[in-house]
């Protein structure tokens, strides 16, 4: 992923690295390095979510606070090791882990079953996967003869069917013939992985922030040279 860097040689801080470098040793880089921390909060205080939302729909609340992190620069005075960054936490969630692929496009393998609008909660496809069609949580029989084997899963049972996942909420024989009333949950196809184009959120965040990494370096050297 791309790095911004910052350069304490520009016209625009010079000035302030100048004088920290006179007062001591350790002030100017330790100034720097609270810029880095300072642009890393900044990014993912204010400016991940709103990247990602203007990009996703967010269908959990804090879904995206809750797997990026910010990680400060470690603790040392050469500013040629000073690295903060931003980043999705790995493992967390499998929903997680595929923020990357979105960062970076890519294919996402594993994903024979794919949620349909009505297996989120109200039917809404802005809404999450409703609890009780988790994949874990159903035991799902595949078939070829549709009629009879709702009959055998009965009601609240689940049947692949073609490229379908259905829920069977009903089944009952009539004179005439069976009604079956059936929701289609997930689309099914084994093997399949899907195209993820590149669609970065990190990105566009870490340049907003990157680009105040000149201001908050001022904030932090003017602190410095108040207290000398």
């Amino acid at each position: 992923m791309k790095k911004a860097q910052f350069n304490i040689n520009t016209s625009e801080v010079v000035e302030y690295t100048n004088r920290l470098e006179k007062l001591h040793r350790s002030a100017m880089p330790v100034a720097v390095r609270g810029a880095l921390n300072d642009a890393a909060f900044d990014m993912k205080k204010n400016q991940v979510e709103k990247s990602f939302s203007a990009r996703f729909t967010t269908r959990k609340r804090n879904f995206i606070r809750s797997h990026t992190v910010a990680n400060k620069s470690k603790n040392t005075f050469d500013i040629n090791q000073m690295v903060s960054e931003v980043g999705v936490i790995s493992g967390k969630s499998e929903a997680g882990d595929e923020l990357i692929n979105q960062e970076l496009g890519g294919n996402i393998g594993n994903r024979a079953f794919i949620p349909m609008d009505r297996a989120r909660i109200g039917g809404n496809k802005g809404k999450l996967v409703s609890k009780r069609n988790y994949l874990k949580a159903v035991k799902a029989k595949k078939t070829n003869n549709f009629v009879k084997e709702s009959f055998d899963v009965g009601n609240g049972g689940y049947l692949i069917f073609r490229n379908t996942l259905f829920q069977i909420k009903s089944a009952r024989r009539t004179k005439r013939k069976p009604k079956i009333n059936a929701i289609p949950i997930y689309s099914f196809k084994s093997g399949r992985s899907v195209k993820i184009n590149k669609r970065p959120f990190l990105a566009p965040a870490g340049e907003i922030s990157a680009k105040k990494i000149p201001s908050f370096f001022e904030k932090r050297a003017k602190d410095k040279l108040l207290k000398k």
